[in-house]
């Protein structure tokens, strides 16, 4: 069943509706048209208890929430110095991000006005968004983002570009999950798929190299919690006296597989992540600065984990990695799949 409703009014005076998609167990998504984002997943634990594992913001902050939730557009993370050169023209991006371009600059997704709309029967809503070039690009793209979601909690997203020209294509979901609904996300257990890690340059920017995890604090092919990775301060690896993870695995090209696995035990939850995407990111901070989420919630410190896909940040820059550039006509279709069950 989809439904739709007033979610409230941006500064502007323009709607945003909030699209409830719900499966036959009661379980439910909701996704904002502000941003095409995920703004809550209310998910079933090993008791059959209903508890939203999504953090999202109220109406009044949502303008100036950080990220929480939204699709990022047209090109997610960093770009060197927002500067990249394709079929012989360099072009300049913002700078937006200490003197780098970051998830979209001016023109990020997570921040415009989407169109949606339904299909209740196929249990799915589609984003579309035309966007005109922001943050510094120089043609037009047609985006169109899917979200459906199914009796066997899976959380299915479909995201496709296309531009008017050749550029770069890049799209992410941003959502931050707690699994235990609000307890320390270092609790949570992780599997990655991913002996491999991106090498990093100057400000943690990839360079085209990959780097072994094995045996290190990154190391997530064994299930561990990452807390008790977080423990091994011996290997010079985290660079904080507040441990965070802000690290780049490389996934096996573009073939759609289990890429990871996250869990908190104590409630029995589980999200298998599954995408045909080259990288994913892993983003789970100690230092996030307090922020006032949904239900009064203060959201800082480690309330979440994010495991981002799409291909590796600055790729552009980097030949050695799968490329997110896209010729005109070309269509970008990206899959991701979060699937949640209870053990």
């Amino acid at each position: 069943m989809v439904s739709k409703r007033l979610f409230c009014y941006l500064k502007d005076g323009r709607p945003v509706h909030c699209y409830k998609i719900t499966n036959n167990v009661g379980e439910y998504v909701e996704v904002l048209d502000y941003g095409a984002s995920i703004h809550a997943i209310v998910v079933g634990d090993r008791n059959g208890a209903l508890e939203d594992v999504a953090l999202g913001a109220e109406p009044d902050t949502l303008e100036r929430c950080t990220y929480i939730g939204g699709t990022i557009g047209r090109c997610a993370n960093r770009i060197a110095y927002g500067r990249y050169t394709l079929d012989g023209k360099t072009y300049q991006l913002e700078q937006n991000k200490f003197g780098h371009f970051l998830h979209g600059a001016s023109g990020n997704y997570a921040n415009k006005l989407f169109t949606g709309e339904m299909f209740p029967e196929e249990n799915r809503v589609v984003m579309r968004l035309y966007d005109t070039g922001e943050g510094g690009f120089d043609c037009c793209v047609y985006a169109a983002f899917w979200f459906s979601f199914d009796d066997s909690g899976m959380l299915s997203l479909t995201l496709e570009m296309e531009g008017e020209g050749a550029t770069i294509l890049n799209p992410t979901n941003h959502t931050y999950f707690n699994l235990s609904g609000g307890s320390d996300a270092r609790d949570h257990t992780l599997w990655i798929d991913s002996e491999y890690r991106v090498s990093r340059g100057e400000m943690g920017l990839p360079n085209g190299g990959s780097i072994s995890v094995l045996n290190s604090p990154a190391d997530f092919t064994k299930e561990r919690t990452i807390r008790e990775a977080m423990l091994d301060r011996q290997s010079g690896y985290f660079t904080k006296d507040t441990p965070s993870y802000d690290e780049f695995y490389l996934l096996d090209g573009r073939k759609f597989r289990h890429a990871a696995t996250l869990g908190y035990p104590k409630n029995g939850r589980v999200m298998r992540v599954y995408t045909d995407m080259p990288c994913l990111v892993l983003f789970a901070g100690g230092d996030r600065k307090p922020e006032t989420g949904k239900n009064g919630k203060t959201y800082e410190g480690y309330c979440a984990v994010c495991l981002e896909t799409g291909f590796v940040p600055n790729a552009v820059n980097c030949p050695q990695y799968d490329s997110p550039v896209f010729q005109r006509g070309q269509r970008l279709v990206a899959h991701t799949v979060y699937q949640f069950s209870a053990e």
